[in-house]
């Protein structure tokens, strides 16, 4: 059964942008991974669902976290705000609380909105590990003690997988001077199939999530300008920042020295003109 609110909601006419799933599923199974034809059939229809009734302005599938009573599955998309955030929290829009993440545990029921990463959630969820439930109310029994319940550990743990490995080919974004972000290169240049198994090749979309929490430090209140700027450069020389472009060859290696990346070029590899 729909709500009548729910109804309004679904025929409102709205603009949104989204992932052609069709080559989304693709290019997934071209990985290795499918979740079965009606799955992947449900997922679209409830993606596009939450689409409209979140009044997100883009949103995507994400992938799905497997938990011991339920699995998550995964969107992320772009909101709007609130323009009163926590102290040291990074407003919507920015850092780690640029996307905003749902999830589900069932394709035919609602989704969920996960609340924004707060710094305290990511410098904790680096020290402990914890196996999914899949109940976003259950509690976190780790050592050191977790501020927050398994939403919150969820909603770190995607931050630090985003922001991490999500990437793009090298020259297809440029950063922008005006607002220090990125953007579209204006002439991005196109890579021949032979080159993009080329780990330098492709570059972290995303800053790198500081030891702080944030992707960016806080200049210290209470203090004359003199001191302030003194505090930051020694967070800046203890906490240190990474190109937001910097390519994934950088990546430190796996303990036994393999690579954090592997790469295969998977379909037809011809050259068209």
């Amino acid at each position: 059964m729909v709500s009548k609110a729910d109804k309004e909601l679904l025929t409102r006419s709205k603009m949104f942008t989204t992932a052609n799933f069709e080559q989304v599923t693709e290019m997934l199974e071209w990985a290795g991974i499918s979740f079965g034809e009606e799955e992947m059939y449900k997922l679209n229809k409830s993606i596009k669902r939450l689409a409209e009734m979140s009044g997100a302005s883009e949103i995507n599938f994400k992938g799905k976290i497997y938990g011991t009573k339920k699995d998550y599955w995964v969107c992320v998309g772009k909101l709007p705000g609130d323009e009163e955030v926590s102290t040291g929290q990074e407003p919507r829009g920015k850092g780690v609380n640029e996307f905003v993440y749902w999830v589900t545990d069932n394709l035919l029921c609602d989704w969920i909105q996960l609340p924004d990463c707060r710094p305290e959630h990511l410098i904790a969820g680096r020290m402990i590990k914890h196996v999914m439930t899949g109940d976003l109310n259950a509690s976190i029994d780790s050592n050191p003690p977790f501020p927050g319940k398994e939403r919150h550990f969820l909603r770190a743990t995607l931050s630090r997988i985003f922001h991490a490995t999500a990437i793009v080919p090298m020259g297809l974004y440029e950063p922008d001077e005006e607002t220090g972000d990125i953007k579209m290169a204006e002439e991005a240049a196109t890579l021949p199939c032979e080159e993009l198994d080329k780990f330098e090749n492709w570059a972290n979309m995303m800053p790198i999530i500081l030891k702080a929490g944030r992707t960016t430090h806080v200049k210290p209140a209470g203090m004359t300008d003199e001191e302030a700027d003194e505090a930051m450069n020694k967070l800046n020389d203890e906490d240190k920042t990474e190109a937001r472009l910097r390519t994934i060859a950088e990546h430190e290696k796996m303990p036994v020295e393999i690579d954090s990346w592997t790469a295969r070029i998977c379909g037809d590899v011809q050259q068209y003109n």
